[in-house]
């Protein structure tokens, strides 16, 4: 009975809390050590190779109506890598709430002699639909639960910057620093709000087969407690990688991926929760499909960018 009215209460929650909502306004999964332009648009075409991700999310699967994510993203280079593009879609849902986004990214690569500094913008449509008619309301008269269901198209546009030099990288990104969100709340005050990513990693050799790789993603929002990702991600023969990390007050992460040939790769990546909703919550799980198209531009790249 338990786990059936818990989900009604984290909706209500998610309806009448700050806290709740801006946490969920921004994708974060676990697989973004291996698709960099989900959260820097900056990353488009720095590999020198084209990239095409396909990942589903299946967050506290215990819960009815949890959080589930998709998305699929292309980027890539052009112009003897001195320019990259790409573009993702993603369909993000929990409780009552959905979102669909499209957006574009498009970077500029510096070739700085053994290092590179990139530059990136985003800009896309995103789509945000709530169900008020599925929830009891505690005063029926607030005008933010009138009608059945509330809808919007919101422009958000961002940037992002990458450094890199041998084996080592920096990178600074705000994915929608510009939001224009007035039909959600009627202009009284912004909705969604700045996400600011800063990131660093570097990849050491071990030996001739073991590549170690850690990192460090620290992701910083207005009024909600900054997150830090910390991770550490072991390669082997360039064919497989395990990897553990932790995200303050969150979950600790099993990070997996494996090259099935020259191009296709497969990832799984379990997030275990580190607070007291796991007893009820379940697991979260993140499946991966990836195709590269030249493999071998990307192997001096530190894993993590």
């Amino acid at each position: 009975m338990l786990q059936r009215s818990l989900p009604v209460v984290l909706v209500g929650i998610f309806c009448t809390s700050a806290v709740w909502v801006q946490a969920q306004q921004d994708i974060l999964t676990g697989q973004y050590l291996f698709n960099g332009t989900l959260i820097n648009p900056a990353y488009a075409g720095a590999s020198g190779q084209w990239e095409t991700t396909a990942m589903s999310r299946l967050q506290w699967v215990e819960f009815d109506d949890s959080p589930t994510t998709g998305i699929l993203s292309t980027h890539g280079s052009m112009a003897n890598q001195e320019f990259g593009v790409g573009g993702l879609i993603a369909i993000d849902a929990v409780g009552i709430t959905s979102t669909f986004e499209f957006a574009g990214n498009a970077a500029y690569h510096l070739d700085m002699g053994e290092s590179n500094l990139s530059f990136g913008l985003r800009g896309g449509l995103l789509q945000y639909r709530a169900r008020l008619s599925e929830i009891d309301v505690i005063n029926p008269a607030d005008p933010v639960y009138q009608g059945t269901q509330l809808s919007a198209w919101v422009p958000r546009f961002g940037f992002g910057a990458l450094f890199r030099r041998n084996n080592w990288f920096a990178g600074l990104s705000a994915p929608m620093l510009f939001v224009f969100d007035q039909a959600l709340d009627g202009g009284i005050s912004p909705y969604y709000r700045n996400h600011i990513y800063a990131q660093g990693g570097l990849t050491l050799q071990a030996n001739s087969w073991l590549d170690l790789s850690p990192s460090v993603l620290l992701r910083s929002t207005p009024d909600v407690p900054s997150i830090l990702d910390l991770n550490l991600v072991a390669t082997v023969s360039d064919s497989y990688t395990l990897g553990v990390g932790y995200r303050t007050g969150s979950s600790f992460v099993l990070i997996t991926q494996c090259r099935l040939n020259g191009q296709f790769r497969i990832g799984y990546t379990r997030d275990f929760t580190a607070s007291e909703i796991r007893t009820f919550a379940g697991g979260t799980h993140e499946i991966v499909l990836g195709w590269d198209v030249n493999p071998k531009a990307k192997k001096d790249m530190p894993l993590g960018m």
